[in-house]
């Protein structure tokens, strides 16, 4: 097991991520199950997972592939060296949707990193065990992800917890945020007749809103993409003023009429 730091100053969730490479959420299960005790809850974390891969057998193949962009300071993770090395012999664009899709299917704690257990388990259920199969893999899981609305979704919701930076992080960057709903709207056809009022909650969010985004609004906003932008990108007749919604849709309205982008 990778040494525990010392440092005062690295949280115990921190250094359970660090160790483990699993998301923030999942670190925060473990050291409360176990009181708080970093040993306690990483020995029992790797003994689950350790029992859990008994379960199904691993090529070794496979294995050969995670080792050769393994962490040098941890083995049981791929870092951000790694990573990049790893798509560019799946020849993926970090930039492009595809890498966010990889990240997703191998359950990426975070950007930047791949876990052991994940990449391994869901490659070999899948019983792909070469670089070029991976890649071809991928492209169709995109192109069946993009047609497929709740696969979509599921991917959206993933997308927030995926750019979370530091443990604890509850909000997202707007400029951030603006980033991903651009390469996950835009590359969605059921948007392709919103791009205009898109553009416009970009720009509302990052001239006028300029705060971070909760994941219940991040979720949120999906949904008023999807049901009253897309829509009915012309007058949004799908917005109800006294629904549910959160207060930055309202504020977005409201920066929508008080500029004359939509009829009251």
């Amino acid at each position: 097991m990778p040494k525990i730091s010392s440092n005062p100053k690295s949280s115990l969730k921190e250094q359970f991520i660090n160790v483990t490479g699993v998301s923030p959420a999942s670190a925060t299960k473990w050291l409360d199950k176990y009181n708080g005790s970093l040993e306690n809850s990483i020995d029992a974390y790797l003994e689950y997972e350790h029992n859990k891969s008994k379960q199904i057998t691993i090529d070794n193949r496979l294995v050969a592939i995670f080792d050769r962009y393994k962490d040098q300071d941890n083995e049981d993770i791929i870092g951000i060296e790694g990573t990049l090395k790893y798509l560019e012999d799946l020849e993926f664009d970090a930039e492009d949707i595809i890498s966010l899709i990889l990240a997703y299917f191998l359950q990426a704690p975070s950007m930047g990193v791949f876990a052991r257990e994940p990449f391994l388990r869901n490659w070999q259920e899948k019983k792909i065990f070469d670089i070029p199969t991976m890649s071809s893999f991928i492209a169709n899981l995109k192109n069946e992800i993009l047609n497929n609305q709740d696969m979509y979704r599921d991917l959206y919701n993933y997308t927030f917890g995926f750019l979370m930076e530091v443990p604890g992080q509850r909000l997202l960057p707007s400029e951030t945020a603006v980033d991903y709903w651009k390469l996950l709207l835009y590359n969605n056809a059921a948007f392709e007749c919103a791009k205009t009022r898109l553009a416009q909650w970009f720009e509302f969010v990052l001239s006028e809103y300029k705060r971070g985004f909760s994941k219940d609004t991040w979720q949120m906003f999906y949904l008023f993409a999807r049901d009253v932008i897309a829509a009915d990108p012309d007058s949004l007749s799908g917005y109800d003023e006294m629904s549910a919604w959160p207060s930055v849709i309202d504020e977005y309205i409201e920066y929508l009429k008080e500029n004359g982008l939509l009829r009251e």
